[in-house]
Protein backbone atom coordinates (compact mmCIF):
# COMPACT_ATOMS: atom_id res chain seq x y z
CA UNK A 1 0.00 0.00 0.00
CA UNK A 2 1.56 3.30 -1.10
CA UNK A 3 1.86 6.21 1.30
CA UNK A 4 -0.10 9.39 0.57
CA UNK A 5 1.53 12.46 -0.90
CA UNK A 6 1.62 15.03 1.90
CA UNK A 7 1.63 18.79 1.50
CA UNK A 8 0.68 21.80 3.59
CA UNK A 9 -2.04 24.40 3.03
CA UNK A 10 -1.00 27.04 0.48
CA UNK A 11 1.82 24.82 -0.84
CA UNK A 12 2.57 25.08 -4.54
CA UNK A 13 3.51 21.74 -6.11
CA UNK A 14 4.32 20.84 -9.72
CA UNK A 15 5.86 18.01 -11.71
CA UNK A 16 8.38 20.37 -13.29
CA UNK A 17 9.43 24.00 -13.10
CA UNK A 18 9.87 26.28 -10.08
CA UNK A 19 7.69 24.30 -7.67
CA UNK A 20 8.72 20.80 -8.75
CA UNK A 21 8.28 18.02 -6.22
CA UNK A 22 9.76 14.61 -6.92
CA UNK A 23 6.68 12.61 -5.91
CA UNK A 24 4.21 14.85 -7.75
CA UNK A 25 3.81 13.41 -11.26
CA UNK A 26 2.35 14.66 -14.52
CA UNK A 27 -0.53 12.18 -14.10
CA UNK A 28 -1.42 13.84 -10.78
CA UNK A 29 -1.51 17.26 -12.42
CA UNK A 30 -3.69 15.92 -15.25
CA UNK A 31 -6.12 14.46 -12.74
CA UNK A 32 -6.37 17.80 -10.91
CA UNK A 33 -6.76 19.57 -14.25
CA UNK A 34 -9.59 17.25 -15.29
CA UNK A 35 -11.33 17.77 -11.96
CA UNK A 36 -10.88 21.53 -12.14
CA UNK A 37 -12.31 21.67 -15.66
CA UNK A 38 -15.38 19.78 -14.45
CA UNK A 39 -15.61 21.80 -11.20
CA UNK A 40 -14.13 25.29 -11.83
CA UNK A 41 -15.60 26.64 -8.59
CA UNK A 42 -13.66 24.16 -6.45
CA UNK A 43 -12.39 25.86 -3.26
CA UNK A 44 -9.67 23.29 -2.51
CA UNK A 45 -6.99 24.32 -4.99
CA UNK A 46 -6.13 26.36 -8.05
CA UNK A 47 -4.07 25.41 -11.08
CA UNK A 48 -0.57 26.81 -11.62
CA UNK A 49 1.90 25.96 -14.44
CA UNK A 50 2.45 22.18 -14.31
CA UNK A 51 0.85 21.87 -10.90
CA UNK A 52 -1.54 23.13 -8.24
CA UNK A 53 -1.64 25.58 -5.34
CA UNK A 54 -3.62 24.38 -2.35
CA UNK A 55 -5.79 26.86 -0.48
CA UNK A 56 -6.92 27.06 3.16
CA UNK A 57 -8.61 23.66 3.02
CA UNK A 58 -7.06 20.65 4.78
CA UNK A 59 -7.89 16.96 4.70
CA UNK A 60 -7.46 14.35 1.99
CA UNK A 61 -8.10 14.12 -1.73
CA UNK A 62 -7.97 10.81 -3.54
CA UNK A 63 -7.75 10.80 -7.32
CA UNK A 64 -7.71 7.33 -8.85
CA UNK A 65 -5.30 5.31 -6.72
CA UNK A 66 -3.37 8.33 -5.40
CA UNK A 67 -4.13 9.87 -2.01
CA UNK A 68 -3.00 13.43 -1.38
CA UNK A 69 -3.13 14.74 2.17
CA UNK A 70 -3.19 18.51 2.79
CA UNK A 71 -2.19 19.46 6.33
CA UNK A 72 -2.43 22.67 8.36
CA UNK A 73 0.74 24.42 9.41
CA UNK A 74 1.67 27.63 11.21
CA UNK A 75 5.24 28.87 11.16
CA UNK A 76 8.24 26.58 10.78
CA UNK A 77 7.71 24.28 13.78
CA UNK A 78 6.71 20.63 13.44
CA UNK A 79 6.91 18.04 10.70
CA UNK A 80 4.21 16.30 8.65
CA UNK A 81 3.45 13.73 11.38
CA UNK A 82 3.08 16.47 13.99
CA UNK A 83 0.62 18.47 11.91
CA UNK A 84 -1.34 15.39 10.90
CA UNK A 85 -1.76 14.68 14.61
CA UNK A 86 -2.89 18.30 15.18
CA UNK A 87 -5.46 17.97 12.40
CA UNK A 88 -6.83 14.69 13.76
CA UNK A 89 -7.09 16.11 17.29
CA UNK A 90 -8.95 19.18 16.01
CA UNK A 91 -11.34 17.04 13.98
CA UNK A 92 -12.05 14.80 16.98
CA UNK A 93 -12.68 17.79 19.26
CA UNK A 94 -15.12 19.23 16.71
CA UNK A 95 -16.93 15.87 16.37
CA UNK A 96 -15.84 15.67 12.73
CA UNK A 97 -13.92 12.48 13.39
CA UNK A 98 -16.53 10.29 15.01
CA UNK A 99 -15.72 7.00 16.69
CA UNK A 100 -17.43 4.77 19.19
CA UNK A 101 -15.62 4.94 22.51
CA UNK A 102 -15.14 1.18 22.48
CA UNK A 103 -13.63 1.23 19.01
CA UNK A 104 -11.12 4.06 19.38
CA UNK A 105 -8.46 1.84 20.89
CA UNK A 106 -8.57 -0.39 17.81
CA UNK A 107 -7.87 2.47 15.42
CA UNK A 108 -4.44 3.23 14.05
CA UNK A 109 -4.10 6.79 15.32
CA UNK A 110 -1.14 7.17 12.97
CA UNK A 111 -3.27 6.13 10.02
CA UNK A 112 -1.88 6.07 6.51
CA UNK A 113 -4.04 9.11 5.76
CA UNK A 114 -6.96 11.08 7.15
CA UNK A 115 -9.09 9.50 4.45
CA UNK A 116 -8.13 5.97 5.50
CA UNK A 117 -8.99 6.80 9.10
CA UNK A 118 -12.51 7.84 8.06
CA UNK A 119 -12.85 4.59 6.11
CA UNK A 120 -11.77 2.56 9.12
CA UNK A 121 -14.15 4.43 11.43
CA UNK A 122 -17.05 3.74 9.10
CA UNK A 123 -16.21 0.05 8.72
CA UNK A 124 -15.94 -0.35 12.51
CA UNK A 125 -19.38 1.25 12.89
CA UNK A 126 -20.92 -1.10 10.30
CA UNK A 127 -19.30 -4.11 11.98
CA UNK A 128 -20.77 -3.01 15.32
CA UNK A 129 -24.24 -2.56 13.79
CA UNK A 130 -24.14 -5.99 12.15
CA UNK A 131 -23.10 -7.67 15.39
CA UNK A 132 -25.89 -6.09 17.41
CA UNK A 133 -28.43 -6.82 14.68
CA UNK A 134 -29.61 -4.63 11.80
CA UNK A 135 -33.08 -3.20 12.25
CA UNK A 136 -36.09 -4.04 10.11
CA UNK A 137 -38.72 -1.59 8.88
CA UNK A 138 -42.13 -1.78 7.28
CA UNK A 139 -41.74 -0.92 3.62
CA UNK A 140 -44.63 -0.24 1.19
CA UNK A 141 -44.67 -2.57 -1.82
CA UNK A 142 -46.88 -3.09 -4.83
CA UNK A 143 -47.11 -5.72 -7.52
CA UNK A 144 -48.78 -8.82 -8.88
CA UNK A 145 -49.72 -11.65 -6.58
CA UNK A 146 -51.84 -14.77 -6.77
CA UNK A 147 -53.17 -14.27 -3.25
CA UNK A 148 -55.04 -11.26 -1.95
CA UNK A 149 -52.89 -10.19 1.00
CA UNK A 150 -53.20 -6.42 0.82
CA UNK A 151 -55.28 -3.63 -0.70
CA UNK A 152 -56.16 -3.99 -4.39
CA UNK A 153 -54.85 -1.23 -6.65
CA UNK A 154 -58.03 -1.09 -8.74
CA UNK A 155 -56.87 0.85 -11.81
CA UNK A 156 -53.73 -1.26 -12.30
CA UNK A 157 -55.56 -4.46 -11.45
CA UNK A 158 -58.07 -3.77 -14.22
CA UNK A 159 -55.41 -2.81 -16.79
CA UNK A 160 -53.14 -5.77 -16.05
CA UNK A 161 -55.52 -8.56 -14.98
CA UNK A 162 -58.56 -8.36 -17.26
CA UNK A 163 -57.58 -11.68 -18.75
CA UNK A 164 -55.75 -13.19 -15.76
CA UNK A 165 -58.49 -13.26 -13.17
CA UNK A 166 -56.34 -15.43 -10.88
CA UNK A 167 -53.93 -12.51 -10.23
CA UNK A 168 -54.26 -9.41 -8.11
CA UNK A 169 -52.34 -6.17 -8.35
CA UNK A 170 -52.06 -5.15 -4.70
CA UNK A 171 -50.46 -2.66 -2.32
CA UNK A 172 -48.95 -4.25 0.78
CA UNK A 173 -46.15 -3.83 3.33
CA UNK A 174 -43.19 -6.02 4.17
CA UNK A 175 -41.05 -6.07 7.30
CA UNK A 176 -37.54 -6.01 5.85
CA UNK A 177 -33.95 -4.86 6.22
CA UNK A 178 -34.04 -3.41 2.72
CA UNK A 179 -34.73 0.23 3.59
CA UNK A 180 -33.14 3.68 3.14
CA UNK A 181 -30.68 3.48 6.04
CA UNK A 182 -29.16 0.23 4.87
CA UNK A 183 -29.17 1.30 1.23
CA UNK A 184 -27.12 4.39 2.12
CA UNK A 185 -24.67 2.41 4.25
CA UNK A 186 -24.23 -0.26 1.60
CA UNK A 187 -23.54 2.36 -1.10
CA UNK A 188 -20.85 3.80 1.19
CA UNK A 189 -19.26 0.37 1.61
CA UNK A 190 -19.14 0.02 -2.18
CA UNK A 191 -17.47 3.42 -2.62
CA UNK A 192 -14.82 2.64 0.03
CA UNK A 193 -14.20 -0.75 -1.59
CA UNK A 194 -13.73 1.01 -4.94
CA UNK A 195 -11.37 3.81 -3.88
CA UNK A 196 -9.45 2.36 -0.92
CA UNK A 197 -5.83 1.33 -1.41
CA UNK A 198 -5.77 -0.78 1.76
CA UNK A 199 -5.91 -4.59 1.39
CA UNK A 200 -6.82 -4.81 5.10
CA UNK A 201 -9.88 -2.57 4.66
CA UNK A 202 -10.93 -4.40 1.50
CA UNK A 203 -10.76 -7.68 3.40
CA UNK A 204 -12.98 -6.25 6.16
CA UNK A 205 -15.46 -4.97 3.58
CA UNK A 206 -15.62 -8.40 1.95
CA UNK A 207 -16.55 -9.97 5.28
CA UNK A 208 -19.11 -7.25 6.03
CA UNK A 209 -20.83 -7.73 2.69
CA UNK A 210 -21.54 -11.33 3.68
CA UNK A 211 -23.18 -10.14 6.92
CA UNK A 212 -25.03 -7.28 5.26
CA UNK A 213 -28.51 -7.95 3.83
CA UNK A 214 -29.22 -7.68 0.12
CA UNK A 215 -30.57 -4.20 -0.57
CA UNK A 216 -31.61 -2.20 -3.61
CA UNK A 217 -29.07 -0.01 -5.39
CA UNK A 218 -29.51 3.66 -4.58
CA UNK A 219 -28.00 6.73 -6.25
CA UNK A 220 -27.59 8.72 -3.04
CA UNK A 221 -28.15 12.49 -2.95
CA UNK A 222 -28.40 15.00 -0.12
CA UNK A 223 -32.19 14.73 -0.14
CA UNK A 224 -31.97 11.08 0.98
CA UNK A 225 -30.29 12.10 4.25
CA UNK A 226 -33.04 14.61 4.99
CA UNK A 227 -35.57 11.75 4.82
CA UNK A 228 -33.96 9.97 7.78
CA UNK A 229 -36.16 10.78 10.75
CA UNK A 230 -35.11 11.00 14.39
CA UNK A 231 -36.01 7.79 16.13
CA UNK A 232 -34.87 5.70 19.06
CA UNK A 233 -34.19 2.86 16.63
CA UNK A 234 -31.94 5.15 14.55
CA UNK A 235 -29.65 6.27 17.39
CA UNK A 236 -27.09 3.43 16.90
CA UNK A 237 -26.88 4.43 13.20
CA UNK A 238 -26.11 8.13 13.73
CA UNK A 239 -22.32 7.93 13.57
CA UNK A 240 -22.26 5.61 10.56
CA UNK A 241 -24.75 7.80 8.70
CA UNK A 242 -22.74 10.95 9.50
CA UNK A 243 -19.59 9.43 7.98
CA UNK A 244 -21.58 8.02 5.04
CA UNK A 245 -22.89 11.50 4.30
CA UNK A 246 -19.39 12.95 4.38
CA UNK A 247 -18.10 10.30 1.98
CA UNK A 248 -20.99 9.97 -0.47
CA UNK A 249 -21.66 13.68 -0.93
CA UNK A 250 -17.97 14.34 -1.62
CA UNK A 251 -17.45 11.46 -4.04
CA UNK A 252 -17.14 12.33 -7.73
CA UNK A 253 -16.98 9.22 -9.91
CA UNK A 254 -15.73 9.18 -13.48
CA UNK A 255 -14.10 12.57 -13.76
CA UNK A 256 -13.04 11.86 -17.32
CA UNK A 257 -13.95 8.80 -19.36
CA UNK A 258 -14.31 6.74 -16.18
CA UNK A 259 -10.56 6.78 -15.48
CA UNK A 260 -10.25 8.92 -12.37
CA UNK A 261 -12.73 8.69 -9.54
CA UNK A 262 -12.25 11.41 -6.93
CA UNK A 263 -13.11 11.58 -3.26
CA UNK A 264 -12.29 14.76 -1.32
CA UNK A 265 -12.87 15.15 2.41
CA UNK A 266 -11.65 18.69 3.06
CA UNK A 267 -12.20 21.22 5.83
CA UNK A 268 -11.85 24.99 5.72
CA UNK A 269 -9.17 25.78 8.33
CA UNK A 270 -10.78 29.13 9.12
CA UNK A 271 -14.00 27.35 10.09
CA UNK A 272 -12.19 24.47 11.82
CA UNK A 273 -10.07 26.84 13.92
CA UNK A 274 -13.15 28.82 14.97
CA UNK A 275 -15.08 25.67 15.87
CA UNK A 276 -12.13 24.18 17.74
CA UNK A 277 -11.59 27.30 19.88
CA UNK A 278 -15.32 27.50 20.61
CA UNK A 279 -15.55 23.87 21.69
CA UNK A 280 -12.50 23.87 23.96
CA UNK A 281 -13.69 27.07 25.64
CA UNK A 282 -17.16 25.62 26.13
CA UNK A 283 -15.77 22.36 27.49
CA UNK A 284 -13.14 23.73 29.85
CA UNK A 285 -14.40 27.19 30.82
CA UNK A 286 -18.17 26.71 31.13
CA UNK A 287 -18.09 26.86 34.97
CA UNK A 288 -16.80 30.42 34.88
CA UNK A 289 -18.18 31.69 31.56
CA UNK A 290 -21.26 31.33 29.44
CA UNK A 291 -19.81 30.48 26.03
CA UNK A 292 -21.94 31.40 23.01
CA UNK A 293 -21.10 30.72 19.38
CA UNK A 294 -22.32 32.56 16.28
CA UNK A 295 -24.84 34.74 18.13
CA UNK A 296 -26.67 37.05 15.71
CA UNK A 297 -28.07 40.56 16.05
CA UNK A 298 -29.97 42.64 13.53
CA UNK A 299 -27.64 45.14 11.87
CA UNK A 300 -29.45 46.78 8.95
CA UNK A 301 -32.96 46.55 7.54
CA UNK A 302 -34.99 43.50 8.41
CA UNK A 303 -32.59 40.78 7.42
CA UNK A 304 -28.94 41.91 7.59
CA UNK A 305 -27.36 40.52 10.75
CA UNK A 306 -23.92 40.46 12.30
CA UNK A 307 -22.43 37.64 14.33
CA UNK A 308 -19.10 37.35 16.12
CA UNK A 309 -17.42 33.96 16.27
CA UNK A 310 -17.53 33.60 20.07
CA UNK A 311 -19.16 35.57 22.89
CA UNK A 312 -18.03 34.99 26.48
CA UNK A 313 -20.11 36.25 29.40
CA UNK A 314 -18.50 36.07 32.82
CA UNK A 315 -21.07 34.49 35.14
CA UNK A 316 -20.00 36.39 38.25
CA UNK A 317 -19.55 39.90 36.82
CA UNK A 318 -21.76 39.67 33.69
CA UNK A 319 -18.85 41.15 31.73
CA UNK A 320 -18.93 40.38 28.00
CA UNK A 321 -15.92 39.50 25.85
CA UNK A 322 -15.93 39.07 22.05
CA UNK A 323 -13.51 36.72 20.27
CA UNK A 324 -13.04 36.58 16.52
CA UNK A 325 -10.74 33.80 15.28
CA UNK A 326 -8.43 34.17 12.28
CA UNK A 327 -6.45 31.24 10.90
CA UNK A 328 -3.70 33.18 9.16
CA UNK A 329 -0.22 34.49 9.80
CA UNK A 330 -0.37 38.13 10.80
CA UNK A 331 2.58 40.11 9.52
CA UNK A 332 4.05 42.99 11.55
CA UNK A 333 1.36 42.68 14.23
CA UNK A 334 -0.96 44.81 12.13
CA UNK A 335 -4.54 43.60 11.60
CA UNK A 336 -6.60 44.58 8.59
CA UNK A 337 -8.77 47.68 8.79
CA UNK A 338 -11.86 45.59 8.03
CA UNK A 339 -11.14 43.28 10.97
CA UNK A 340 -10.77 46.20 13.38
CA UNK A 341 -13.94 47.87 12.09
CA UNK A 342 -15.75 44.59 12.60
CA UNK A 343 -14.56 44.35 16.21
CA UNK A 344 -15.56 47.97 16.83
CA UNK A 345 -19.12 47.17 15.73
CA UNK A 346 -19.21 43.97 17.81
CA UNK A 347 -18.19 45.89 20.93
CA UNK A 348 -21.01 48.38 20.43
CA UNK A 349 -23.72 45.83 19.65
CA UNK A 350 -22.82 43.49 22.51
CA UNK A 351 -21.87 46.26 24.96
CA UNK A 352 -18.45 44.72 25.30
CA UNK A 353 -15.45 46.76 26.36
CA UNK A 354 -12.93 44.05 25.55
CA UNK A 355 -12.65 42.09 22.31
CA UNK A 356 -9.97 39.85 20.88
CA UNK A 357 -8.69 38.98 17.42
CA UNK A 358 -7.20 35.52 17.93
CA UNK A 359 -4.51 34.24 15.54
CA UNK A 360 -2.33 31.12 15.66
CA UNK A 361 1.17 32.01 16.78
CA UNK A 362 3.64 31.56 13.93
CA UNK A 363 6.80 32.80 15.69
CA UNK A 364 7.41 34.99 18.73
CA UNK A 365 4.66 37.53 18.15
CA UNK A 366 3.62 39.48 21.20
CA UNK A 367 0.03 40.35 22.09
CA UNK A 368 -0.92 43.95 21.37
CA UNK A 369 -3.71 45.93 23.03
CA UNK A 370 -5.27 48.97 21.41
CA UNK A 371 -8.19 51.23 22.29
CA UNK A 372 -10.78 52.54 19.85
CA UNK A 373 -10.87 56.33 19.49
CA UNK A 374 -14.64 56.62 20.02
CA UNK A 375 -15.87 55.27 23.36
CA UNK A 376 -19.08 53.38 24.14
CA UNK A 377 -20.94 56.07 26.07
CA UNK A 378 -18.24 57.40 28.35
CA UNK A 379 -16.23 54.17 28.52
CA UNK A 380 -13.16 53.30 26.49
CA UNK A 381 -13.38 49.95 24.67
CA UNK A 382 -10.49 47.89 23.40
CA UNK A 383 -9.43 45.19 20.98
CA UNK A 384 -6.48 42.94 21.66
CA UNK A 385 -4.42 41.11 19.06
CA UNK A 386 -3.65 37.72 20.61
CA UNK A 387 -1.61 34.80 19.38
CA UNK A 388 -2.42 31.26 20.48
CA UNK A 389 0.39 28.76 20.71
CA UNK A 390 -0.90 25.82 18.66
CA UNK A 391 1.96 23.36 19.29
CA UNK A 392 3.20 22.25 22.68
CA UNK A 393 5.41 19.27 23.57
CA UNK A 394 5.33 18.03 19.98
CA UNK A 395 1.54 18.05 19.59
CA UNK A 396 -1.58 20.15 19.86
CA UNK A 397 -1.46 22.53 22.82
CA UNK A 398 -4.12 21.32 25.27
CA UNK A 399 -3.90 24.54 27.29
CA UNK A 400 -5.13 26.90 24.56
CA UNK A 401 -8.45 27.60 26.29
CA UNK A 402 -6.77 28.54 29.58
CA UNK A 403 -4.22 30.66 27.71
CA UNK A 404 -7.07 32.59 26.08
CA UNK A 405 -8.85 33.17 29.40
CA UNK A 406 -5.61 34.31 31.03
CA UNK A 407 -5.13 36.86 28.26
CA UNK A 408 -8.69 38.17 28.64
CA UNK A 409 -8.47 38.47 32.41
CA UNK A 410 -5.36 40.65 32.12
CA UNK A 411 -7.34 43.28 30.21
Amino acid sequence: MSSPLRFFEYDKVAYKGKWQRTLFKKTHYEAFENYYNANPETPFFELIPYGVRFKQYVGAIQIGRTTIEVLPKVGKQGNEDTWQSVLLDMLKTCNLLIAKQTGEAQLKLRANSVLELYFELFINEIDSLCRRGLIKKYQPQSGQNKTLKGAIHFSKNISKNTVHKERFYINYTTYTKDHLLHQILFETLKVIDLVSNSPLLKDKIGRLKIMFPEVKTLEVSESHFSKITESRKHVPYEKAVAIAKLILLNYRPDIKAGHKDLLAIMFDMNVLWEEYVFRILKKKQSKEFQVLGQGKKLFWGRSQKIQPDIVLIHKATNQTFIIDTKWKVLNKNRPGDDDLKQMYVYNHYWESYHSMLLYPQSNDQQDLLGSFALPIGDKVHQCQLSFAKVLKNGGLNNDISQDIIDKLQKL
